[in-house]
């Protein structure tokens, strides 16, 4: 394969890695996953909920080889070939560094599960700013540190205003004691600061366990000396009577349930109109059916290994070199 096939390997894995075909069934599963990874201090439920991350990290790794494994038979070239790629070729198309988390997680639980906890403490501040945004009240900040990708920040404002027009359509339904909690929420700066505060240190964090791993060549051992564990989601330390702190946590619950519904119909619509403009039925019909298959609840295996580990090397001697 000459030089400059190389290149344009590379760069068309990269391209694929931004678009919706990849996106939108790996961000539909780090999202209904992250709800699993949540902090807690009982010995024993910790041990439960390793056993379940453990589980979901083997699933998220077969759904990475899956996609990627199917886009390269689409591209015509062998595990061997793309390695060669990876070996020789500059990366020219930019990328944001949460595609290279999303490739390096698959190899490294630690990376992998401190992502996870980001994203449902991001799941539920978004939660949160939704529901302050239908009583006008704009909080200072609303996304975790260096902000979203711009799909996801473009995805998120599409979302809020389907959800601001839903309940509209809604609220005349609504009791008054609902109206009053749903207020008394949205004017509460109590939660907003207890989960940015959490979010800035998981950042921490995941740095931390990213530094490690590539300093380890790939890690994946458990957590030294992490700071304390994150506090349980929703409204958790409050002077607030601990029934009415109940109703509000299965409210907001029930709320971030909604944000996900919505989230997936949108990514789901963003699939559709991309495979209609770029006719990805003819171009790319293994990894376009492979999407489908997942967010339609269908089974997956792994495709190969040797790609995603040759792709998540190149992708962090680009992310060391910056």
């Amino acid at each position: 394969m000459a030089e400059d096939d190389n290149a344009w390997v590379l760069d068309s894995l990269v391209n694929f890695l931004r678009g919706p075909v990849w996106h939108v069934p790996i961000m539909t599963f780090i999202e209904h996953k992250s709800l699993t990874f949540e902090e807690c201090e009982d010995e024993e439920e910790k041990e439960k909920r390793k056993e379940d991350e453990t589980k979901i990290h083997q699933e998220y790794k077969t759904l990475v080889d899956f996609m990627l494994g199917s886009y390269m038979e689409d591209m015509g070239i062998s595990p061997e070939q793309f390695e060669s790629a990876c070996g020789k070729a500059a990366i020219n198309t930019p990328f944001h560094q949460t595609l290279f988390e999303q490739v390096w997680a698959a190899d490294d639980f630690q990376v992998f599960r401190r992502m996870m906890i980001q994203k449902n403490l991001e799941l539920q501040l978004q939660t949160l700013e939704i529901l302050q945004q239908r009583y006008g009240i704009v909080p200072e900040s609303c996304t975790p540190a260096g902000g979203l990708p711009t799909n996801e920040q473009d995805l998120m404002n599409e979302v809020i205003k389907k959800s601001l027009e839903e309940h509209e359509a809604l609220e005349g339904n609504l009791d008054t004691e609902t109206k009053d909690m749903e207020k008394a929420i949205a004017e509460s700066s109590e939660e907003n600061r207890r989960i940015e505060t959490q979010m800035a240190k998981e950042q921490e964090m995941l740095e931390r366990a990213l530094k490690m791993s590539l300093s380890e060549e790939g890690g994946g051992g458990e957590d030294t000396k992490m700071d304390k564990p994150s506090a349980p989601p929703f409204m958790a330390a409050s002077t607030i009577d601990p029934e009415e702190v109940k109703r509000r946590q299965e409210y907001l619950k029930r709320q971030r349930d909604r944000l996900l519904a919505l989230k997936q119909k949108e990514r789901e619509r963003q699939l559709a109109t991309y495979e209609q403009t770029n006719n990805t039925a003819n171009e790319r019909p293994k990894s376009a059916t492979a999407a489908r298959k997942y967010l339609s609840g269908g089974t997956v295996d792994a495709k190969t290994l040797q790609v995603r580990r040759a792709l998540a090397q190149r992708l962090r001697n680009e992310v060391i070199d910056q």
